[in-house]
């Protein structure tokens, strides 16, 4: 395991050490505390309590988001192998332009996560009918057009669980009532003195990053989306949504070593701050930040792997489906 995996613990260890030092400080000043009782176990105990069923409540939550870019990648590698192969015998959609209609589906959702209040997933996927509507003046049988159709509503269907996820706290009351609580057990450990000074301060320490470790987990479950430098090992992954556009975006066959390489340089990207970019804004005004397009993310993470592995043509262009017309090709 990489040292970031341990960013989490690490920086609750800063705050548990401040509290030894102010529990130390206090007893250099001659505040030696209450001795502990037995109410005071009972309180630290309930607190023990109470913070693993609202752990436990989240984690549902958490799982949930996990399956949500499964399900994204699984509805668009169905709707763009069927369509392909609709292609080959009807003569439609227009294979470019849907390719490039299904990778902004990806793009724009890196959008919404990291502004947090966009849709624009949202309308890349219902632009996906522009393609279908091909298929429907087509010979295209009815019954076909309707599974790609069905596998849009999944899209939608997981989008949103991300929107909802994303937007919504669990139980904003109870998480309200932990903070109190915790912060009321810190206070209580700052003035309770066990056995001798040595035994105070470390039992102070052991309860401290305890509880700390888990409110801020419990903050990392919340928001389990994030794009950019905040994004740790803890967040939910979009791997297999990277994986999807690389074989979106290849020209012809791509090897499955080619995929992962560029898949995990695009990830690598994805959490450092190198994929947020200012924007100046109006004359006068202050510059925007937003994320780097994913063309942009393609090409570097192409030219970072190039020399490992065979990168097939098409990967470093990605053009706006809006602004190619229907019907004409997208490279």
């Amino acid at each position: 395991m990489a040292v970031k995996d341990y960013r989490l613990a690490l920086t609750t260890f800063a705050l548990v050490a401040g509290l030894v030092i102010l529990r130390w400080i206090l007893f250099a000043l001659g505040m030696e505390g209450m001795k502990l009782t037995a109410l005071a176990s009972s309180i630290i105990g309930g607190g023990v309590f109470v913070m693993g069923l609202v752990v436990a409540g989240t984690l549902s939550d958490y799982k949930d988001a996990e399956r949500a870019p499964t399900d994204l990648a699984s509805g668009l590698y169905a709707i763009l192998r069927e369509a392909d192969a609709m292609n080959q015998v009807w003569g439609a959609p227009d294979m470019p332009l849907m390719r490039e209609r299904l990778v902004e589906v990806v793009n724009t959702l890196r959008r919404d996560i990291a502004a947090g209040n966009t849709r624009e997933c949202q309308q890349a996927i219902e632009d996906l009918s522009k393609s279908f509507h091909e298929l429907d003046v087509s010979d295209a049988p009815p019954n076909y057009i309707a599974r790609l159709r069905g596998e849009q509503a999944g899209l939608r269907k997981a989008v949103l669980r991300v929107y909802h996820i994303q937007r919504e706290e669990f139980l904003p009351s109870a998480y309200a009532m932990i903070v109190s609580f915790v912060a009321m057990i810190l206070v209580l450990l700052m003035f309770t003195r066990i056995e001798g000074v040595i035994e105070t301060l470390v039992t102070v320490g052991f309860l401290s990053f305890f509880f700390l470790y888990l409110l801020r987990l419990l903050n990392v479950i919340n928001k389990p989306f994030k794009i950019g430098q905040e994004r740790g090992e803890d967040d939910v992954s979009l791997f297999l949504l990277y994986e999807f556009v690389v074989h979106a975006q290849a020209d012809g066959e791509v090897s499955s070593e080619a995929v992962v390489a560029i898949a995990e340089a695009i990830e690598a990207q994805e959490m450092t701050d190198e994929v947020i970019v200012d924007e100046g804004g109006e004359a006068g005004g202050d510059a925007e930040e937003h994320v780097k397009d994913l063309t942009d993310v393609i090409a570097d993470a192409v030219d970072a792997v190039a020399d490992d592995v065979d990168v097939p043509d098409g990967l470093d262009t990605v053009v706006d489906p809006a602004a190619t017309p229907p019907g004409s090709p997208a490279r």
